[in-house]
């Protein structure tokens, strides 16, 4: 009788672990996670970003918390992927994700541009405008006046006024010298600008305007 009973509470243990079983292969579907707010945003360098998160639900567990992975450096422009991720009893796996591009405000003024230098006759030269990655509304200029080796000159781009902070130069040009340049300008349109600025070099002054046009 003893070895029926151990028999018998065998057999059930067998049927409830097969049945669990069965239960966990029958449930292949994953969590369905949805976003809170946009797929893909965009926000300015040296914003904020706020984690609007997201839901999970499943047709057998119910509401789940998604897990969140990824991160957004508001300091470094570039484009960062947030992933949410939900997993049932069964092991399924549901994920959504979101793309948040941090932008430079004044990145629409990167490009090549022919640039003007006022003069009788005006002296023109081409050089490269690049928006700062880790600064907003900065843009850095490829050789500013055209000097030679002249490539760490920036301004500031605030609505449409332009700022040329007084910033040296050191050893720039033909013949090489130490040359500081200041000044302020203004944004007339998405592809031109103009600086009236000073350019001092061993004492001497020179006041001139530039102007840039997007080529």
């Amino acid at each position: 009788m003893k070895k029926n009973i151990l028999n018998l509470s065998a057999i059930a243990l067998i049927a409830v672990a097969t049945a669990f079983t069965g239960c966990k292969k029958d449930d292949t579907t994953p969590p369905v996670v949805t976003l809170t707010g946009a797929a893909s945003m965009t926000i300015s360098l040296q914003g904020t970003y706020t984690e609007m998160n997201a839901t999970a639900t499943d047709e057998k567990d119910g509401t789940l918390t998604p897990v969140i992975s990824g991160s957004v450096n508001v300091n470094l422009t570039g484009t960062y992927t947030i992933t949410y991720t939900a997993k049932d009893a069964a092991g399924n796996t549901g994920t959504a994700t979101r793309t948040v591009m941090v932008k430079n405000d004044a990145d629409a003024m990167t490009g090549t541009y022919s640039c003007s230098i006022a003069g009788s006759p005006p002296y023109v030269y081409t050089q490269t405008i690049t928006a700062s990655t880790t600064l907003n509304k900065r843009i850095g200029f490829g050789k500013f006046g055209d000097y030679t080796g002249n490539t760490g000159i920036y301004a500031d781009i605030v609505g449409a006024t332009v700022t040329l902070p007084s910033q040296t130069a050191l050893q720039v040009g033909s013949p090489a010298a130490d040359r500081t340049f200041a000044g302020t300008g203004s944004v007339t349109s998405t592809t031109v600008f103009n600086i009236t600025y000073t350019e001092v070099t061993n004492g001497t002054t020179i006041n001139t305007v530039e102007t840039y046009t997007k080529q």
